[in-house]
């Protein structure tokens, strides 16, 4: 609107000046230029501007919806199965055969009918409601897959949080049911996996599900049913990725899997959602660059591998000095924290971090929002206490609605060996958000 105001104020003085040349020049050029030919013309250029900006605007949203019919849950896009590699255009050493990638996502078939089917997903998938831009809450990403997987109960792994984060945020009505479902369709995915992960990697990773192996890597006990799992992942933050663009604000029950690089899994993460949703949103030209604010206590340093070299893609990471991994890599920004630094100081210097991010810099921001900065996670080293992370995430969330990026949200990291603790924490970025989202709607 700012701009549309300019240009018809621009419009307006060039005509005025005209007027006073021809009123103080020759009777010729008096004749040749009327102040009403002038503001016509003028008037007319301005239209065209404001015409062409909404073929711009409506072309984008377009682009929007038509890549978001692809990563919604429906019984088409996850029951259907249509592969063909020649078409899909990809590495032909990833599992070489179209009937192995079809094997490969009847599994992820078998394991997303499977969480459907679960009595306490069941309940809450019947009141679901359609998402509108006139809702309390930002829009918000999950798949009973998330959680839907058996390992061991004391794993520090904390793979039922996401499940319970779904489930309180909708009991306690914190946000209302209207919940999006991502697909799992693996060919809407498999050539940007290519572009983050090497293929070697890859195949190793969708060989578990084709061989049913069960390896012992990356501090996890790697299965069939784990695999699909963060497969289903990498469209639930492309999903949230899209929703961002479309509202300005989106929150993934999931994803954040930062420790994972090109030929190898680490740290709990195998695939590393943000990296392959950036190369899906570039790719399709629906955005021009990216930033990744990282502000789980450990640092992201699959992503700064990932990203060493792009000139379009920048990295910025808050993390503790002292904690894992203990080599780390090239973030574009890296702040290192001394541990148990508490509220005050932490806030301090996330305030000058924000500073980085500047207007119309950055087409999207992958928020990383770990909660394993608490004073009482059980690998995090600093003392923040539940107000400090809900200040942490207000302050995110109106950094991005005041310089006009979209934002997506993804949860990294939170150990607390108590589940209801570990969900409260994760719940307070929620709030944030919510509040965040209404504030901007005033």
């Amino acid at each position: 609107m700012f701009y549309y105001l300019l240009l018809l104020w621009f419009c307006l003085i060039t005509t005025y000046k005209f007027k006073n040349i021809s009123n103080n020049s020759n009777k010729v050029l008096k004749k040749k230029f009327s102040v009403k030919t002038l503001l016509y013309i003028n008037l007319e250029k301005f239209y065209r501007f404001v015409i062409k900006k909404k073929k711009e605007k409506n072309k984008l949203q377009n682009s929007f919806d038509f890549y978001l019919d692809k990563f919604l849950y429906s019984s088409y896009n996850d029951n259907k199965t249509f592969y063909d590699l020649n078409k899909l255009n990809i590495n032909s050493n990833v599992l070489s055969l179209s009937k192995d990638l079809l094997y490969v996502q009847n599994e992820i078939n078998k394991n997303v009918s499977k969480s459907f089917n679960e009595s306490k997903f069941q309940r809450t998938y019947k009141n679901q409601k359609r998402y509108s831009i006139n809702s309390q809450n930002p829009p918000y990403v999950f798949h009973p897959i998330y959680s839907n997987v058996n390992i061991k109960k004391k794993h520090r792994f904390k793979i039922k949080k996401y499940e319970n984060i779904f489930t309180y945020l909708n009991e306690a009505n914190i946000y209302d049911s209207n919940f999006v479902l991502p697909s799992s369709n693996i060919s809407e995915i498999i050539k940007y996996m290519l572009k983050a992960h090497n293929p070697s990697f890859i195949n190793k990773m969708l060989n578990i599900i084709k061989n049913k192996e069960q390896v012992e890597m990356y501090e996890l006990d790697l299965f069939p049913d784990l695999i699909c799992r963060f497969l289903v992942e990498i469209s639930g933050t492309i999903l949230s990725s899209l929703l961002s663009l479309k509202y300005s604000i989106s929150m993934h029950i999931g994803g954040g899997n930062h420790h994972s690089k090109r030929d190898r899994g680490d740290g709990f993460c195998i695939f590393n959602d943000v990296a392959i949703a950036i190369y899906f949103l570039l790719s399709n030209k629906i955005i021009e660059n990216a930033v990744i604010l990282d502000l789980d206590v450990h640092q992201g340093d699959g992503t700064a591998e990932i990203f060493e070299n792009s000139k379009c893609v920048k990295t910025i990471s808050l993390h503790c000095k002292n904690n894992y991994p203990l080599v780390k890599k090239n973030s574009t920004i890296d702040i290192e924290l001394e541990p148990f630094i508490k509220d005050n100081e932490y806030l301090d210097i996330y305030q000058d971090v924000l500073k980085n991010i500047k207007k119309k810099e950055f087409s999207i921001i992958f928020y990383l929002a770990g909660v394993d900065i608490s004073e009482d996670d059980d690998l995090g080293f600093l003392l923040i206490s539940d107000e400090g992370i809900y200040k942490r995430d207000y302050l995110t969330y109106q950094m991005a609605i005041k310089n006009n990026i979209p934002i997506v949200t993804v949860l990294s990291g939170g150990y607390n060996e108590c589940e209801e603790t570990l969900t409260k924490k994760h719940i307070l970025t929620f709030k944030a958000a919510k509040d965040s989202w209404n504030s901007m709607k005033k």
